[in-house]
């Protein structure tokens, strides 16, 4: 699970995700998440 940077608590689940495919490479998943804690967003690689 991601770590918010802020603070340091683990989110869960993404608010939004999405494909992110660079030009011959494989696509990696990208979600953007929101701290419960402190509210912070921040995007991390989701498996």
């Amino acid at each position: 699970m991601p770590k918010c940077p802020k603070c340091g608590t683990e989110v869960a689940k993404p608010k939004k995700t999405w494909q992110l495919a660079p030009k011959g490479k494989k696509a990696v998943t990208i979600g953007l998440f929101q701290c419960p804690n402190c509210g912070a967003f921040f995007r991390a690689a989701v498996k």
